[in-house]
C-alpha cells in the first residue's frame, strides 16, 4: 500500500457544472458534477486517487474572477481625505473586483467602508489607492470588494492577469 502525502488540487469553477481535476500524483482524471454545490463560494474535500491511494485536498473556487497571490504592505484611512492612517495590512490577494488582507491593530467589521493605500510589486512600483467595503471578516483575515464604479483599472488589470 502507498504512503501517501496530503497536496491539494484547486479547481476553478466558475460557469461549469462538470469540472475536472487530476489526481497530482499519478494523473489519474476525475469529472464531477457540481451542481450541488454551487452556491457555495469556496468548498473543499479529501480526495482519495482510485488508482494509487493517494490522499489530497480539492478545493472548488467558484469566484467570478481570477484571484492573484501577493505579499505587499498598505495603509488603511477613513477616507481619501485622511492623512492618518487606521492601521498597516498585509495584502494577501488581489483580484479585479477584491482584495483580501490580513490587518491585526484595525477593528473592522462586515459593511465597513474604508480606503486602502498600497505599491504594487511590478516594474513601476505602481500605486493603487482604493475605496473598498468589508464583506468578510475571519479574525485577522479581512476581504474586501472595491467600490469605484469607474470601469476597468488598466494598471491592476496587467497586475493580475495571468
Amino acid at each position: 500500500m502507498n504512503e501517501s502525502k496530503s497536496s491539494d488540487v484547486e479547481v476553478f469553477v466558475h460557469r461549469k457544472i462538470v469540472v475536472s481535476f487530476r489526481c497530482p500524483a499519478c494523473n489519474l482524471e476525475k469529472s464531477i458534477n457540481v451542481e450541488k454545490i454551487k452556491d457555495v463560494s469556496h468548498w473543499k474535500v479529501n480526495a482519495t486517487c482510485r488508482r494509487c491511494t493517494h490522499k489530497f485536498k480539492v478545493s472548488f473556487n467558484f469566484r467570478k474572477f481570477y484571484r492573484k497571490e501577493t505579499s505587499l504592505h498598505g495603509l488603511l484611512y477613513a477616507s481619501f481625505e485622511t492623512l492618518e492612517p487606521l492601521g498597516d495590512v498585509h495584502v494577501n490577494d488581489l483580484s479585479l473586483t477584491g482584495i483580501g488582507f490580513e490587518s491585526e491593530r484595525c477593528s473592522l467589521g462586515v459593511g465597513d467602508v474604508v480606503v486602502i493605500r498600497f505599491l504594487l510589486d511590478d516594474e513601476d512600483q505602481s500605486p493603487l489607492e482604493k475605496e473598498i467595503e468589508i464583506t468578510s471578516v475571519r479574525g485577522f483575515k479581512v476581504g474586501a470588494v472595491f467600490r469605484d464604479t469607474s470601469g476597468f483599472d488598466t494598471v491592476l488589470g496587467r497586475y493580475i492577469l495571468p
